[in-house]
């Protein structure tokens, strides 16, 4: 696709649509919605567009940055929709190299729980030989002449800096979980000297997702060191979420990516409880702390939904799938007392993890079902992924209807787990299978 005066273009054709449309975001807001063609093709032109990153979703999404004229095609496969995804046009070569290093990562993401056994000085040996590789690799696309812009630099460089600080606090996360407290005083000074550098307000990169996620990582492991002398680090009870949420408070500059930042805290929070004045309380907090009335009241309507996922109560019946394609009901599957934990792809230290914990448990407690179901849209890359962790392909499901289901089991996060009875009744909704005391609720 060639270039043409006064306007930027975006095209693109998706193989094997899993839908009638692909929504175009800037900074986390709809700019347009473009409606697949006969040829599975859509089209977009943009004659005022401001340079930044951007985001197109269809079912999965994925983002890419956009320099004022630029004109590109995009290419992807739903079956594969990371791997397949390929820029062609002016503007495009910028945007595969952002694929690359997205790509790189989640390779690295998947080799992080081995990695966090690794003392502080061998776990920097690994980053080290990460962030080399990606350095080569950015200086080979800088010696090349590019339809790049300073902005998008400062972008790559961003990405690869928070990736690192990212995966440090990954470390000192892990080492937390595992009970030890003080794993941030017994690191190197110089671990943590990234601490030094981080900018609490980049409007640039505030919708990055790596930026982000170290951001909220990060907030994890500092508001553990407020109520480490009362209580264990557990980023799902109400003293860690108030903790995070005046810490985030206190120390985000930007307006927009602090109130993205409480969000999620108060959402961390609210899908793993079943204690109804904790939660009113966490909600009253979190909405002097917003700014953001859509978000308000988002979390309002999660906290009604909540209170509605208590022991008692029936658990919805919503569609599944199974490896095979296969699609069966939740109720259907349901033979005696079971537990039903859900897991997302996105975090390779937490599926690795809630497989490990069930499959020791199903030892331990044979009266028991044990159910995995994942809640993302890529059937391929689930698949692959569980024929690889898990030791019983026949109790691992995908949701069908993700969104629909979501919105009923209250899975706006969905590292979550279900205690049902053999008719589907709930007899614990907040306990998380990762947890030291879950056997407890057994």
């Amino acid at each position: 696709m060639g270039k043409k005066a006064n306007g930027t273009y975006i095209a693109g054709v998706i193989e094997n649509p899993r839908g009638n449309n692909v929504v175009l975001y800037h900074n986390d807001i709809v700019i347009d919605t473009l409606t697949l063609d006969d040829n599975n093709r859509f089209s977009y032109r943009n004659d005022s567009l401001i340079e930044g990153l951007y985001t197109f979703r269809h079912r999965e999404y994925q983002r890419f940055y956009l320099n004022k004229n630029d004109s590109i095609l995009i290419h992807v496969n739903t079956i594969d929709f990371d791997e397949s995804l390929r820029y062609s046009g002016i503007g495009a070569e910028k945007n595969n190299l952002l694929m690359k290093i997205f790509l790189d990562n989640e390779k690295v993401q998947e080799r992080l729980p081995n990695w966090f056994t690794l003392s502080p000085k061998n776990y920097q040996k690994k980053l080290d030989s990460v962030n080399n590789a990606h350095s080569k690799l950015c200086a080979k696309f800088s010696t090349t002449t590019y339809h790049s812009s300073t902005a998008f630099n400062q972008i790559v460089k961003a990405n690869l800096t928070y990736d690192m600080f990212l995966w440090k606090e990954l470390y000192i996360s892990a080492n937390l979980m595992r009970g030890n407290a003080d794993i941030q005083e017994q690191v190197p000074v110089s671990f943590l000297n990234h601490r030094k550098e981080i900018d609490f307000g980049n409007d640039l990169m505030r919708s990055h997702y790596s930026y982000y996620r170290f951001m909220d990582n990060y907030y994890n492991n500092v508001a553990f060191n407020k109520y480490k002398n009362v209580d264990s680090f557990n980023r799902k009870n109400f003293t860690h979420a108030s903790s995070k949420m005046l810490e985030i408070k206190n120390l985000t500059h930007n307006e927009a990516l602090r109130n993205k930042l409480l969000r999620r805290s108060a959402l961390d929070y609210l899908l793993h409880t079943t204690d109804v004045k904790k939660a009113t309380q966490l909600f009253n907090q979190f909405k002097s702390f917003s700014s953001n009335q859509a978000n308000i009241n988002e979390i309002r309507n999660i906290l009604d939904r909540t209170i509605k996922i208590i022991p008692g109560n029936i658990i919805p019946d919503v569609q599944l799938v199974n490896l095979d394609n296969e699609t069966k009901t939740l109720h259907a599957v349901l033979e005696k007392p079971t537990v039903i934990y859900f897991w997302t792809y996105e975090s390779a230290v937490h599926y690795k993890e809630v497989h490990d914990k069930a499959n020791n448990l199903k030892i331990k407690y044979p009266a028991y079902d044990f159910i995995a179901i994942n809640a993302d849209d890529n059937f391929r890359k689930w698949r692959r992924i569980s024929n690889t962790i898990s030791t019983d392909n026949k109790t691992e499901y995908q949701l069908d209807n993700l969104q629909s289901a979501k919105s009923v089991l209250i899975l706006d996060i969905p590292e979550k787990t279900i205690i049902v009875d053999q008719n589907g009744k709930i007899k614990n909704a907040s306990a998380a299978i990762t947890d030291l005391s879950f056997e407890d609720v057994l």
